[in-house]
């Protein structure tokens, strides 16, 4: 009876010193600290890099070994921060050279684009005095652009 008395109070003890000792930690909380991210085009060094988690495209140009005498960044924005396992393509100035800004060319440049002519130049004139556009993409929202209309110049076209 002794002997069974001490090995109870012996399995108290023991419970009652590990008794809320142990707090499960939700894993879910804890955030990335870095993330993987590809550039191409006119940087130094092309690649794969392991970057902070709040980096911004400046600070993956840097990791790159920075920009070639030929890149183009005038249609990135540099303080955008950079989504995880995404691409970035740095332009090369010769690739752009040729390209028509849907926000700043006149209606005869405009006019250049394929199957534009000056009836639809003047509404992507008069869509863009109300507002500049964006992306690429808003100018389907001018009447008489279409998805198809869209893939046939979208390799013509700048901001």
């Amino acid at each position: 009876m002794k002997r069974a008395l001490l090995f109870l109070l012996f399995v108290f003890c023991l419970c009652f010193a590990y008794w809320n000792r142990y707090q499960p930690v939700s894993l879910d909380l804890v955030a990335p600290t870095i993330k993987k991210a590809e550039i191409k085009g006119e940087v130094n060094k092309p690649g794969i890099y392991s970057i902070k988690w709040e980096a911004t495209i400046q600070d993956l140009i840097e990791e790159a070994g920075g920009l070639t005498e030929e890149a183009d960044v005038q249609n990135l924005t540099l303080l955008e921060n950079v989504e995880p396992d995404s691409t970035i393509m740095i332009p090369s100035s010769k690739e752009t050279a040729h390209l028509i800004s849907i926000n700043s060319a006149s209606k005869e440049e405009l006019c250049r684009l394929h199957r534009i002519g000056p009836a639809m130049a003047d509404r992507i004139i008069a869509y863009r005095q109300e507002k500049p556009f964006s992306t690429l993409e808003e100018i389907m929202n001018v009447k008489g652009i279409g998805p198809k209309l869209f893939e046939a110049i979208k390799n013509q076209i700048s901001l």
